[in-house]
């Protein structure tokens, strides 16, 4: 943890170390303690911090002085508070005292600490689609069931940002901040351009594709990276960790089409379809018997009602079906 303070000090943490950093100070007060007390005391000189940790010491060992036997229980109690309160103290004044000495910062180099960073985190639910500006000036598109977690200021020298599901980045040019976004297995890298990321956690695929610009696709994993220009496409597999470049097809509506409102159904087959029709359009089906759910279905539809898509999934697979509320049910 202290290497972790420390980049945050020289506000260096990427994107997964501050939600690192963010959970360790939620999980005890004292761990909060700890880091306000190393960056209130960030300002002191090596002298002045190994001072302050003998002046806590002293109160450690003041603390310690016998107490009366009837008051044993008690003061127990308060001594082993305070003694941790102390501990906290003495940890937060030589975890500083090691940094100095390491870096050699001196008083006169006194390093200015910034704020706590603040994240903002936009979710999509099913049946819902967002379309927001980043702090930057990037425009992301999220499909439904898909949510975007950035800072509230990209200070750091990337603008990091995690995303969960799907969405269309189109991303303001700065060559002296890379653009990067983690999603599971993937780093997606750009300086400025458009593509489209998508992520599922229940899906076995991770996909991104380019739409302008030049895009870098890395896997975490392995460390593989593909380069990608517009009309193409990596591929990345959780199964064997494999990550691919390929063709856009013809048909880029079935890449980028969901940013128009347009549905498109590719060589579908019946589970994927009901999958994606749960995301769209915010329902739950119960699919009381059906025969040929392996058939494969393609269709393009244009901001289509549910039950316009239903009518033509019926008479592609043979099915009665009832639309009521959010639950549709097939027989």
């Amino acid at each position: 943890m202290e290497q972790l303070i420390s980049k945050y000090l020289k506000n260096e943490l990427t994107n997964a170390e501050a939600q690192e950093l963010k959970r360790w100070l939620e999980k005890d007060a004292l761990n909060r303690k700890v880091f306000e007390n190393i960056v209130s005391e960030w300002h002191l000189s090596a002298a002045d911090v190994s001072s302050a940790k003998d002046r806590v010491m002293q109160q450690v060992r003041q603390t310690a002085v016998a107490e009366p036997v009837q008051h044993r229980t008690t003061v127990r109690r308060w001594m082993s508070y305070s003694v941790r309160i102390a501990a906290v103290l003495v940890l937060a004044a030589g975890l500083v005292f090691i940094w100095l000495t390491r870096t050699g910062i001196r008083q006169d180099d006194a390093m200015i600490v910034q704020q706590e960073i603040v994240y903002i985190e936009k979710e999509a639910a099913y049946g819902q689609k967002l379309t927001f500006e980043l702090p930057d000036g990037s425009v992301v598109k999220l499909n439904a069931g898909s949510k975007l977690t950035y800072p509230k200021t990209f200070a750091s020298k990337t603008r990091e940002v995690s995303l969960t599901g799907e969405a269309f980045f189109d991303v303001a040019r700065d060559e002296k901040k890379p653009f990067r976004i983690s999603s599971n297995d993937v780093m997606v890298q750009v300086l400025g351009t458009s593509f489209n990321v998508r992520s599922y956690p229940e899906e076995d695929n991770i996909a991104v594709a380019v739409k302008t610009g030049k895009v870098a696709v890395s896997s975490r994993v392995n460390q593989n990276q593909v380069i990608l220009k517009p009309a193409e496409m990596a591929l990345y597999s959780a199964d064997d960790q494999s990550l691919n470049k390929k063709i856009i097809d013809d048909n880029e509506l079935s890449v980028f089409g969901w940013t128009d409102q347009n549905l498109v159904l590719e060589d579908a087959n019946f589970d994927v379809i009901l999958t994606t029709l749960s995301r769209w359009y915010g329902v739950e089906f119960d699919v009381a018997q059906l025969h040929g759910a392996q058939k494969q279905f393609t269709a393009n539809f244009k901001n289509p009602s549910l039950t316009k898509v239903m009518e033509s999934l019926s008479f592609a697979y043979e099915f009665d079906y009832e639309i009521d509320g959010k639950k549709v049910t097939i027989y």
